[in-house]
């Protein structure tokens, strides 16, 4: 079987495809039918009458084949049809919630085979995908897209929240002013962005070759907060900075699917206890150095390395900086004088801010 999930089967129903054209139709012409998504031998067993084809999907072809009462199987790879007006008999003692009886077949075919079946209502415009002990009613593109934009409209402001969230972070940073609150505040905005892209994205499932214009919308809205999600980490990480990313980033998410978190679970993730919450904090400094153009990885590493913190980088002069292996002169004056401007930014946003 080809999907794996339910998502996986929208996939190949969004907008754009062939089957979609085909329901599309279907819906216009207002005579319902029924698509199994299956191998003949898969669900032979079930079938009663009706006639085996040969026959390339089209949706031209399946909205005319959709006239007759039975259903219509296409196989597995949704390339060929091979069977028309198949007359469906599953187990009837299968748990069905459908009164009708093309509805009550698809669900029970669908349970009993664990087979994608579909059906398009003929009095109701309504299409149901049944797969396995899953039924989903399929949403119109409209419907969706109103979603999707309320959504992105969320996302914005969560965006405009993050970068002030950030923006404060960065200046407490190099003034050496860091609570623990100040690095809760944009991890939690980061979980709550991307749990609310993961919403995002399960719609886009639907929208088909319709998800290009707000995909990009929501790729700017996103930019940069997964980078900034995990030096967030290398820098307050209480033990190993390297140690479980993937593990915190995930708890991340979780904390934020519904409410808020407080600093004391955000905080505990990075290994922090209650009694750590009024104590200042020291970054190690991957964020802030990473915003210095052409400043590699590896060059951060060693200068967290041989400084300790974003601190004792700060107060290293030219001298000290070349002594990392890595930097040179010329490095050594563009690492300064790239610290220089991220301070007189900062200053100038607060200005502006006043």
């Amino acid at each position: 079987m080809p999907f794996e999930t339910l998502e996986e089967l929208l996939e190949k129903i969004a907008p754009g495809t062939t089957l979609r054209e085909a329901i599309d139709r279907i819906v216009e012409q207002g005579h319902g039918g029924l698509l199994v998504l299956s191998s003949l031998e898969e669900i032979e067993d079930i079938i009663t009458t009706g006639f085996q084809i040969d026959s390339e999907v089209t949706s031209q072809r399946l909205s005319e084949l959709s006239k007759m009462d039975g259903a219509i199987v296409i196989d597995n790879d949704l390339r060929r049809i091979t069977y028309a007006n198949a007359h469906l008999s599953p187990d009837p003692s299968i748990e069905s919630l459908e009164t009708g009886t093309r509805h009550k077949a698809a669900e029970q075919t669908a349970k009993q085979l664990r087979l994608p079946v579909i059906t398009i209502s003929e009095r109701r415009d309504r299409v149901t995908v049944y797969y396995k002990d899953q039924r989903y009613i399929l949403r119109d593109i409209s419907t969706i897209m109103s979603k999707v934009n309320q959504a992105l409209l969320i996302m914005d402001q969560y965006r405009g929240n993050y970068d002030e969230a950030i923006q404060e972070l960065t200046a407490l940073e190099l003034d050496g002013n860091v609570l623990p609150f100040h690095v809760a505040n944009p991890l939690t905005k980061i979980g709550q962005m991307l749990t609310l892209r993961e919403e995002i994205l399960r719609m886009f499932v639907e929208l088909g070759e319709e998800k290009a214009l707000p995909g990009r919308q929501l790729d700017n809205m996103i930019a940069g907060i997964e980078s900034d999600l995990e030096f967030i980490v290398k820098d307050f990480k209480k033990t190993e900075p390297e140690e479980n990313f993937e593990d915190i980033r995930e708890s991340i998410i979780d904390l934020c699917t519904d409410t808020p978190p407080s600093t004391k679970e955000i905080m505990g993730l990075l290994g922090y206890e209650e009694e750590d919450l009024d104590d200042f904090l020291f970054p190690r400094g991957y964020r802030v150095l990473h915003q210095i153009p052409r400043l590699p990885h590896t060059v951060i590493e060693r200068m967290v390395d041989k400084f300790g913190n974003l601190e004792g980088i700060l107060s290293a002069n030219k001298e000290e900086l070349q002594e990392v292996k890595g930097i040179a002169e010329t490095r050594s004056d563009t690492i300064k004088a790239g610290l220089k401007r991220l301070e007189n930014r900062v200053t100038l946003m607060e200005e502006l801010e006043t």
